[in-house]
């Protein structure tokens, strides 16, 4: 039921802990707002000064001076609740359309609630709005500006914290008070940090700054950031560092490729890696690896009997203990569901990757206990935090002493495809919406062979439950045509020959990436729609939408498919350009070092959150 709040009243939220020297210049500048339309809630949480008596004290000679004499409340509580309890509760007792912030040891500016207010108004796409703020010490004696930090634009704020980085003073907020009705208030899940997740999870319905320096920001040593972040928080050295990596199994797949990766670039960097998986045509990669890997035939879906996923828990538990596990990695959802209670039960910090939308089995009740999560696109992201769950971007990396610019012949020859023939890779899972994609590439290469005599061959590299669908379309085709030119593959674990053999790549995801690390010309089409060539100047869009594997502007269609490749063949020359820019945009964003570095950093935040 949606509560009746009061239009245009303003809910100004006051959290108190021990600051009774400086809580009445917070309530003065609170009284002396522009803004009249005002309620001041006030929540001392157990302070162990005089905080209540001053309070108090201030309530009574001011009370007269407010619009209503019953428009200013102090809670008491009687033990300590902690930051994220004590706003929350003033965030329930609020009754205005607006909640304003506000720390007990700062001060606003006499307008800044009205401008605020204002701006909402003004900007309906905008829900949340900070502001920018000066700083100083105890007495604000030359007050100096401090929001250097701070980020201006909806997008831009939303790409800051995607990125793990932070730009919105909590402070400083003013929030359409229906937000907390949707979203609730703040959590512990994030220690320290509680007002980063509640600002994180209200991304989504517009989160701005205005450059207006409406708020003034204390500096002094009882501050709780200080309090917070003086507590010094010991992580292991990266050779103390013992990781476990599980996946569900070794097929050959986009995620299960990325952990090869991930596995091999840790090693590089001094981290004990074990590997926890059922077994797959991948598993000889992970085992030139040369480090642990433990197989478990993990069930294809989440485990409803306790009796029966027991018996997997206390396998990994034994794992655990044998290896001296001190994080682990999880990444898909059957193996991830179990590790995930698992590390809750031995208090072992867990980091869970997710690869796609498709978690929907695990979102709203395991994700949540994850003492870190990584979205490997933006649109992961945004979809996480409709579960609340707080996340930051790292993309899938690839190697690129791997995978990268070069040309042969040998699978031309092997499958005596002519030297002239101008050669499409297609690579995917033979299941869901990527079978029709597939049928769509045999589709349209056959369609411009017989419409416009054009000289094309393709690679059809995966399999899947559809697969023998596929085949038999193929052949189909294939018999009645002059000769073979759909030439269907199946599984196979040397990409870079077929990305070296080839002239122009269709897919999505990772196979996308490592396209463009070949320096190969890319339609990205995948399972949300349709994106298309990608070019200098659309490559940031296509990110975006994870290649059109997460999100997607068009439908897919034959038609698109058939106009894309029909330029790109009438282009050749003007193709080869194209290659080159993506290869050079994709190394700036997708090198393996780089993202691994950023998990590292993830990895120990984790560890230092339990720690």
């Amino acid at each position: 039921m949606l509560y009746n709040r009061i239009p245009g009243l303003v809910s100004v939220v006051i959290t108190n802990y021990n600051h009774a020297r400086y809580i009445v210049d917070c309530l003065d500048s609170i009284r002396n707002q522009t803004y009249k339309n005002i309620e001041i809630i006030i929540v001392d949480d157990a302070s162990t000064d005089n905080s209540v008596e001053v309070i108090n004290d201030w309530i009574n000679t001011n009370r007269h001076l407010l619009e209503k004499k019953d428009s200013i409340t102090c809670t008491s509580l009687t033990r300590n609740s902690g930051f994220a309890g004590a706003v929350s509760i003033g965030f329930f007792l609020a009754k205005g359309e607006f909640i304003a912030c506000q720390d007990s040891d700062d001060l606003s500016h006499p307008d800044r609630i009205e401008i605020q207010v204002k701006y909402l108004k003004e900007n309906p796409t905008v829900h949340v709005i900070g502001t920018n703020y000066l700083t100083s010490e105890a007495n604000y004696f030359n007050p100096t500006p401090g929001g250097s930090w701070l980020s201006y634009g909806t997008s831009n704020i939303k790409e800051v914290y995607s990125k793990g980085g932070h730009c919105v003073c909590f402070g400083t907020i003013l929030f359409h008070a229906e937000l907390f009705d949707k979203f609730g208030g703040m959590t512990r899940r994030v220690t320290g940090a509680e007002d980063y997740e509640f600002i994180t999870k209200l991304l989504s319905t517009g989160v701005d700054n205005v450059p207006y320096l409406l708020y003034y920001y204390r500096h002094h040593a009882g501050q709780r950031s200080h309090q917070f972040y003086s507590e010094k928080v010991s992580t292991p050295r990266l050779s103390n560092m013992k990781v476990l990596l599980a996946i569900d199994s070794m097929i050959i797949g986009g995620t299960e490729t990325h952990v090869l990766t991930l596995a091999s670039e840790l090693i590089k960097a001094g981290i004990s890696v074990v590997i926890l998986s059922d077994s797959g045509a991948l598993y000889e990669e992970f085992n030139k690896l040369g480090c642990k890997i433990y197989t478990i035939d993990f069930p294809l879906a989440i485990i409803n009997s306790e009796d029966i996923a027991l018996g997997y828990k206390n396998k990994i538990k034994e794992i655990i203990q044998i290896e001296g596990i001190n994080i682990m990695h999880l990444h898909q959802s059957p193996s991830g569901a179990l590790c995930i209670d698992v590390a809750n039960e031995l208090k072992i910090p867990c980091v869970f990757t997710v690869h796609g939308l498709y978690y929907q089995d695990i979102a709203s009740d395991r994700l949540n206990n994850c003492t870190k999560v990584i979205s490997v696109s933006e649109p992961v992201f945004d979809w996480l935090q409709d579960f609340n769950i707080p996340s930051v971007v790292i993309p899938n990396g690839i190697d690129f002493n791997i995978f990268y610019p070069r040309v042969a012949t040998n699978i031309r020859e092997e499958l005596q495809v002519p030297e002239d023939a101008f050669t499409i890779l297609y690579a995917s899972r033979m299941a869901w919406s990527k079978a029709y994609i597939c049928e769509n590439v045999i589709k349209v290469c056959s369609d411009l062979r017989n419409n416009e005599n054009m000289n094309i061959h393709a690679f059809i590299i995966g399999d899947g439950h559809v697969f023998n669908d596929i085949k038999d379309m193929a052949d189909r085709i294939n018999n009645s045509s002059n000769g073979k030119f759909i030439h269907l593959l199946g599984e196979r674990t040397d990409m870079v020959n077929f990305y070296s053999n080839c002239d122009c790549v269709v897919g999505t995801g990772r196979v996308a990436i490592e396209a463009m690390a070949c320096g190969k010309p890319l339609i990205a089409t995948g399972n949300q729609g349709y994106f298309g060539l990608l070019t200098e100047n659309n490559f940031q869009e296509a990110w975006k939408l994870y290649f059109a594997d997460h999100e997607a502007n068009k439908i897919n269609n034959e038609q698109f498919l058939y106009e894309d490749l029909s330029y790109i063949y009438k282009n050749k020359d003007h193709i080869k350009k194209i290659g080159e820019d993506g290869y050079e945009w994709a190394r700036s964003i997708f090198d393996a070092r780089r993202t691994t570095e950023e998990i590292i950093k993830v990895y120990k935040s984790a560890l230092g959150q339990l720690s």
